[in-house]
C-alpha cells in the first residue's frame, strides 16, 4: 500500500507542476484566438417569443463575456500527456485514454463551432436551445460511449458486473449498449454541471478523492495513479476556476471528465458507489431534462430556469451559496458512496 500511495502521489505532483506550467500558456492563446464566452440575446427553442433574456442576467454577461470558455482543454491535454508517459500503457489504460481523448475532441468540436463560432448567427444559436440539437449531442456521444465499452467488452475487459458481491450481471453485448447510453448520461450530466464558477470541478475533486479512497480500501490499485494525475489537473483548474474565474472549462473538459470517473467505476465494479458519489450531477442534468421536456411538450416551465442551479441563482440565490452548498451534499454522498463500496 505505501508504494502506490508514493506512486499516486508522485504522479499528483507531477500533474500539478505540468498543469501551473500550461494553464497560463492556454489561456493567453485563448484569449489572443478569441476562444471566450459571447453570450447574447436569442430565442429559445421551443417557447415561441421567449428569449434567454433571464439567463443573461443570471449569468451577468456584462461582467463574464470575454472570460475564455475552453479551458477544459488543460484537462484534455494534460491527463493524457502525463498518463501516457509517467504510467505503464495496460490494455485497460489504454482504452481508457482512446475514450477520454475522443470525449475531449467532440467538447472541443462543439465549443469552437458551435458555441463559439455561432456568437454573431442569432438563427444559430437559437438552433442550439432547441429539443434536436441536444438530441443530436446526445447521439454522437452515446455513438463514443458505446464503441469504449465495446472495446472494454472485446478485450475481456470487464466480463461481469457486480452489485455488493449479491447480484452478478454477465457482460453480453446487449449490456454494452446499455452501459453505453449510460456512459453517455454521465458524460452529459457533468457537461450540464460546468455551469457555476468552481462547481463542476469543485464536485468532482471531491469524487476524484473519493474513487481514490474507495479503490485504496478495497485493494483495487490499478487506477490510483491515473486518479492522482486527474486530481493534480484539478486542483490547478480550480485555482483558475473559482469566482471571479479565470476561464470556464467547457465541453473539452467537462466530457473527459464525466467520462473518466463513470469508466473506472465500470472498469472497478464500483457502479453503485458512482452513483452516489455523482448523484448531484445526475440531479442537475435530471433538472434540464425536465424542463426541456415540458417546454417541448406542454409549452410550461417547471424551473424558473435550467438546470437547477441557475433556478437557484433566479431565486436570489448568490452563486457562491449554490456552489458551496452542492459541495458539501457531493461529499457527504460520497462518504456514503465509499461506505456502501466496503461494506
Amino acid at each position: 500500500m505505501l508504494t502506490i500511495l508514493k506512486e499516486t502521489l508522485s504522479s499528483l505532483f507531477t500533474a500539478v507542476l505540468a498543469s501551473i506550467l500550461f494553464a497560463p500558456i492556454m489561456i493567453e492563446i485563448l484569449y489572443r484566438l478569441n476562444q471566450v464566452s459571447g453570450v447574447k440575446k436569442s430565442e429559445i427553442g421551443g417557447m415561441k417569443g421567449e428569449n434567454n433574456s433571464v439567463f443573461m442576467k443570471v449569468m451577468r454577461v456584462a461582467k463574464t463575456n470575454g472570460t475564455p470558455n475552453m479551458g477544459g482543454v488543460l484537462i484534455w491535454i494534460i491527463v493524457p500527456l502525463i498518463t501516457y508517459f509517467l504510467l505503464p500503457m495496460t490494455p485497460v489504460l489504454k482504452v481508457f485514454l482512446l475514450g477520454f481523448l475522443l470525449f475531449g475532441l467532440w467538447g472541443f468540436i462543439d465549443v469552437v463551432i458551435f458555441t463559439n463560432g455561432s456568437k454573431n448567427n442569432e438563427r444559430f444559436r437559437a438552433i442550439q436551445e432547441s429539443f434536436e440539437w441536444r438530441l443530436t449531442k446526445v447521439a454522437i456521444a452515446t455513438l463514443i460511449s458505446t464503441g469504449v465499452m465495446y472495446l472494454l467488452y472485446k478485450k475481456d475487459l470487464f466480463p461481469e458486473l457486480s452489485f455488493f458481491q449479491v447480484a452478478t450481471i454477465s457482460v453480453t453485448p446487449a449490456v454494452v449498449i446499455a452501459m453505453g447510453i449510460i456512459g453517455q448520461f454521465a458524460v452529459y450530466s457533468a457537461e450540464i454541471s460546468d455551469g457555476l464558477d468552481g462547481l463542476l470541478i469543485g464536485m468532482f475533486q471531491i469524487i476524484t478523492t473519493a474513487m481514490s479512497i474507495l479503490l485504496l480500501l478495497q485493494g483495487q490499485y490499478e487506477f490510483l495513479p491515473l486518479l492522482g494525475i486527474l486530481l493534480g489537473v484539478l486542483i490547478v483548474d480550480l485555482y483558475f476556476n473559482i469566482p471571479p474565474a479565470r476561464f470556464w472549462n467547457g465541453g473539452p473538459g467537462a466530457m473527459p471528465l464525466g467520462f473518466a470517473i463513470f469508466f473506472i467505476a465500470v472498469a472497478t465494479n464500483n457502479l453503485i458507489p458512482y452513483f452516489l458519489m455523482t448523484s448531484i450531477t445526475w440531479l442537475i442534468m435530471l433538472s434540464s431534462t425536465i424542463q426541456i421536456l415540458s417546454m417541448k411538450i406542454f409549452k410550461r416551465r417547471v424551473f424558473k430556469i435550467a438546470p437547477i442551479h441557475h433556478h437557484f441563482q433566479a431565486i436570489g440565490w448568490p452563486h457562491y451559496k449554490i456552489t458551496m452548498r452542492f459541495w458539501l451534499f457531493t461529499a457527504f454522498l460520497s462518504i456514503v458512496g465509499i461506505y456502501l463500496g466496503i461494506i
